[in-house]
């Protein structure tokens, strides 16, 4: 247990602070601004976010992502919480955190780590992850969105600067490869050379153009509320299942490996192989039904290639069910059945996983797998 005194003294060390914290006792960590926010930031804009989360977490988890000193680790914590994590880039902002949480006696953890290293099957996902202040310090905006979605299980509260309001052009139709999509307002900030902030600004997005983009990335309800200045919004995003189904490409990946099959045959023969097909992506696998084929349900596909050749022989020459939906991290087992080609000599086999009418899995970065097959 620290006195009032070493309270004080830590606090002076690990200046200067952003976020103004009541430590008790008549403490907190900062009695003046740091770089022209009002002395009790962030206080103003928790009052507006609190309006979009629930009034006790009842042992919710919560993400906080670019936490600094952990204000709002701490206020939901003392909502009722269950396990709270925050994360941020900077290293003193961290210390900072850490050291609020141990003066309060929270049960909270903090780890170093970008937006972008934001990985459910290393972390879990998360009831509610709040991205405040963040988005505008993105320089891969889209990566971060998605690594946000893919974290949240139910909710994510984003606040941000907006596109100034008074100088927006609006949305408006445009013709781009044949269609008329509507193109929203999004200012790229240029960082001047002299400029020598820990981390820049990158992106202003309007507020039509946020929404769009919180869509496009899985979210299926974007709610916007009022900030505390004409030029900030605040965000509710909301999920209706923690993963999107693989109709959403963006999120598909998969491991294929061959358990069993013949590396010889006759021509015509009908060959068994059996491969296991891991989810190694964020979105849950469609199996579909048997009455034909469906937009986003999951095959196993056999290519068939000369050994050496580039073309293929036979695309889609066979193609196999999986046992049922598959959620992200589980792995099944499919037999696919094929006839071998009549002519005899070397083939190669490519096993491909493929969401039917959108996307073949290799093409999204996953690896086929190869089979040499010689044909008697």
């Amino acid at each position: 247990m620290m006195t009032p005194d070493e309270i004080r003294k830590r606090v002076e060390r690990l200046g200067p602070w952003f976020h103004c914290i009541d430590l008790g006792g008549g403490l907190s960590t900062k009695t003046q601004s740091a770089i022209g926010e009002p002395v009790e930031h962030p206080r103003p804009t928790w009052e507006k976010v609190k309006a979009c989360l629930p009034e006790e977490f009842d042992g919710k988890s919560l993400l906080d992502v670019g936490c600094n000193a952990g204000f709002y680790a701490v206020e939901l914590k003392r909502r009722g919480a269950g396990r709270v994590l925050g994360v941020d880039s900077q290293r003193n902002l961290v210390r900072q955190a850490i050291f609020v949480r141990d003066v309060l006696g929270l049960e909270i953890e903090y780890r170093r780590m970008s937006v972008y290293d934001l990985d459910p099957r290393e972390l879990g996902q998360f009831d509610v992850t709040l991205a405040l202040g963040l988005v505008y310090h993105c320089k891969h905006l889209v990566l971060a969105l998605e690594r946000l979605f893919a974290v949240t299980r139910e909710l994510l509260v984003l606040e941000t600067a907006i596109y100034p309001p008074e100088r927006s052009p609006g949305s408006f139709t445009y013709e781009v490869g044949g269609l008329r999509p509507l193109l929203h307002p999004l200012a790229y900030v240029e960082n001047p050379g002299e400029a020598k902030e820990a981390i820049y600004n990158w992106f202003l997005p309007g507020v039509e153009a946020l929404t769009a983009l919180l869509r496009n990335v899985g979210f299926d309800e974007v709610e916007v509320f009022p900030a505390t200045q004409s030029d900030r919004a605040i965000f509710a995003c909301r999920k209706r299942e923690p993963y999107p189904d693989s109709r959403s490409i963006s999120y598909l990946a998969a491991s294929i490996q061959i358990e069993d099959g013949p590396a010889r045959c006759r021509p015509e023969e009908v060959l068994t192989f059996r491969v296991r097909a891991e989810n190694t992506g964020l979105a849950r696998w469609l199996r579909g039904d048997d009455t034909g084929v469906q937009e986003g349900a999951v095959h196993l596909v056999a290519h068939v290639f000369a050994a050496g050749g580039e073309e293929p022989l036979f695309w889609y020459h066979a193609g196999a069910y999986l046992p049922g939906d598959i959620a992200p991290g589980e792995s099944a087992t499919v037999e696919i059945a094929m006839r071998a080609p009549a002519e005899p000599g070397r083939y190669r086999l490519e096993f491909d996983m493929v969401s039917e009418h959108l996307a073949w899995f290799e093409d999204l970065g996953s690896e086929v797998v190869r089979h040499e097959l010689t044909v008697e």
